[in-house]
């Protein structure tokens, strides 16, 4: 895609369903997302080593209000940009699937970032794999009432529960390769309460 910075020469591409970005440098933007979030069919993004590709969404011009997102599933590195009030605003209603994955940076959320993530009133699965350095798991965790699954993978970092707890409609809590016997011990006495516990 040499030459192309960014999404603006795809969004008119309303029937696409999926899409994935892989390694589109350091300057690679959102501009032209939003068509497709709101009035095409895309139901998967995947975003991968395009630093500010969300940065974009951020900007002095936020979606419109009445903007409605058909996105179900997102797959990113990226905690930091994608957690923001104008993304999870958007994002909403229809996001069930929520994946962070390699992300070497974010060692715990802000009160922004925890804020807008409990946005994401239709969050159903959301997983932290391979992010080494986060510390703890957001504190308002509890309020993502559809929370079905939970899954810590690999994140050696990770210490604690949120002290306000998990929701209460968690199916399944996944901890494994943390290596942090304190969590697995927190973990341990929600045996009972939480159907499926892997450690």
């Amino acid at each position: 895609m040499e030459g192309i910075e960014t999404l603006a020469p795809l969004s008119n591409l309303t029937s696409l369903e999926k899409l994935s970005i892989w390694e589109l440098g350091d300057d690679f933007r959102c501009d032209g997302l939003l068509p497709l979030l709101t009035e095409g069919q895309l139901n998967t993004l995947q975003v991968r080593n395009t630093p500010v590709f969300f940065a974009g969404i951020q900007g002095p011009a936020p979606a419109p209000a009445q903007a409605v997102s058909k996105l179900q599933k997102l797959d990113t590195d990226d905690i930091a940009q994608v957690l923001a009030a104008p993304i999870c605003g958007l994002l909403s209603s229809s996001l069930t699937e929520l994946y962070f994955c390699n992300d070497n940076e974010v060692e715990r959320l802000s009160k922004e970032q925890e804020e807008a993530l409990s946005l994401l009133t239709s969050l159903q699965d959301l997983q932290f794999v391979c992010c080494s350095k986060l510390r703890c798991l957001p504190a308002g965790l509890h309020k993502l009432t559809n929370l079905k699954r939970l899954n810590i993978t690999l994140c050696p970092a990770m210490r604690s529960l949120p002290k306000n707890g998990l929701p209460t409609s968690l199916q399944e809590f996944d901890v494994h390769g943390c290596g942090n016997e304190k969590l697995k011990q927190r973990c341990r006495r929600l045996m009972g309460s939480i159907p499926l516990i892997s450690l």
